[in-house]
């Protein structure tokens, strides 16, 4: 067990580092990574990002974002989750008495009995059994029912979005559509490291863009030659 904050900050100034210094170097709010240098886990927006800001500002640091995350999630565990609620139990039918069988039983052959009987009072009467029509023979130019065939969905792809670093290290933030989107990304690059994103539209925010190129489709997009963090939607 360690101390997340103490030990980031001490991994700042070793390398001789001002929080303004490493604001740009992860192109993280300084007010971010000073609640985490001092633990104040409430000014940060919510865990998710807390456990992102947290390895991105170790890795940024050379330190281990796995060790940091681990210390973090055994310090601050999640909040329990609510226990499922056990389904209302199903109502049993109840079953009908067992005496009504046998005597629907009796019925029928005191019923057969007496037709019997008066059929032969009656000269011997020939009795015809009638067929019920079947539903469909009653139904005259009913046509039995058309099956349903339904269409096939055709899955739509997008060109890749391909960030390589190609220069040396870049911190990458990716988000859908734009920079108030979902986060599907953020990690920093080492050289040689490549991002696909296989979004539409994906905002990006770069620590380091001289260091990278970006590519869409085989083409490629321009980052420009700015020696600052760069946003850029492709």
């Amino acid at each position: 067990m360690f101390l997340i904050g103490a030990s980031l900050a001490a991994a700042r100034e070793a390398r001789g580092l001002t929080l303004r210094d490493a604001e740009q170097l992860t192109c993280m709010r300084l007010r971010y990574l000073d609640a985490l240098e001092h633990e104040r886990w409430d000014a940060l927006p919510g865990r998710t990002y807390t456990r992102a800001f947290l390895r991105t500002y170790a890795t940024a640091l050379e330190l281990d974002g796995d060790a940091f995350l681990a210390e973090f999630d055994e310090q601050v565990p999640p909040p329990p989750e609510p226990e499922d609620l056990a389904p209302p139990p199903r109502r049993r039918r109840r079953a009908l008495p067992l005496a009504i069988a046998p005597a629907a039983g009796v019925i029928a052959v005191l019923v057969v009995l007496a037709w019997s009987a008066w059929s032969g009072g009656n000269g011997g009467a020939k009795v015809t059994n009638v067929i019920a029509p079947t539903a469909q023979a009653a139904a005259p130019g009913a046509h039995p029912p058309i099956a349903r065939v339904r269409a096939a969905t055709k899955t739509v792809t997008h060109p890749v979005l391909i960030v390589r670093a190609v220069n040396g290290r870049c911190w990458v933030q990716a988000r859908v559509g734009g920079p108030t989107g979902a986060v599907i990304a953020e990690q920093t690059l080492e050289q040689g490291q490549t991002l696909r994103l296989a979004h539409p539209h994906v905002w990006l925010r770069l620590g380091a863009p001289w260091n990278v190129t970006v590519m869409r489709a085989g083409k490629s997009v321009s980052v420009g030659s700015s020696r600052a963090p760069l946003n850029l939607t492709a």
